[in-house]
């Protein structure tokens, strides 16, 4: 059971639901179907992206071969995706609705005719991810100036999960490289002399 939230938790709370919600209402609102999905799914791509070089062990480099580059391992949504799940960051039933968002998102992306929420396909992919979707203390206020159907069932549950991100990126705290392997731990001494690399083998 989850612990009773407190005033300023809860200020904090409806304050990033009105921050997301403000967005997709400004933002999204004047968008195509085809843009709301492909700009709506970059989000929740770069907010993981940022998830995860937070809770990672700091590259050293100002390239980081995990994520930049077109063959890095984690430069794609459905790479980041599985990291987040396996390394505990998100749940299962997250992960799954993340991936329902990249699919939708295939789905306007691979139909060259444009796309649209009434196309039989897309609308039971947001069925599915808006039943997957319960909350906790459903806010009533969060669907009234969303547009009906399966787009305003699409951009209700996106805001729900960014806001989740966005609170779960704030509490998670980076990774720190472990104390030295035996072997590779010297004294200020040892360290200053030319053979200090010899001992590490």
């Amino acid at each position: 059971m989850s612990k009773p939230e407190t005033t300023a938790t809860k200020q904090t709370r409806s304050e990033r639901v009105a921050h997301w919600n403000n967005v997709f209402v400004k933002e999204f609102g004047r968008e195509s179907d085809r843009a709301a999905v492909i700009v709506a799914a970059s989000i929740f791509d770069s907010s993981l992206d940022s998830l995860l070089r937070q809770y990672l062990v700091p590259c050293s480099s100002s390239n980081d071969d995990l994520f930049d580059g077109t063959n890095a391992p984690l430069s794609t949504f459905s790479a980041k995706i599985a990291m987040a799940h396996r390394l505990g960051l998100i749940t299962t039933k997250f992960c799954r609705n993340l991936h329902l968002i990249r699919r939708i998102r295939n789905e306007f992306a691979h139909n060259i005719h444009g796309g649209s929420f009434e196309d039989t396909a897309v609308k039971a992919r947001v069925r599915e991810l808006n039943k997957g979707q319960i909350y906790e203390e459903p806010d009533s206020d969060i669907r009234r100036d969303l547009p009906p159907g399966p787009r305003g069932d699409f951009l209700c549950v996106c805001l729900w999960m960014l806001w989740c991100l966005s609170a779960i990126t704030e509490k998670t705290r980076p990774l720190s490289e472990p104390d030295l392997e035996f072997g590779f731990v010297f004294t200020t001494k040892d360290a200053g002399t030319s053979d200090s690399k010899n001992k590490a083998d």
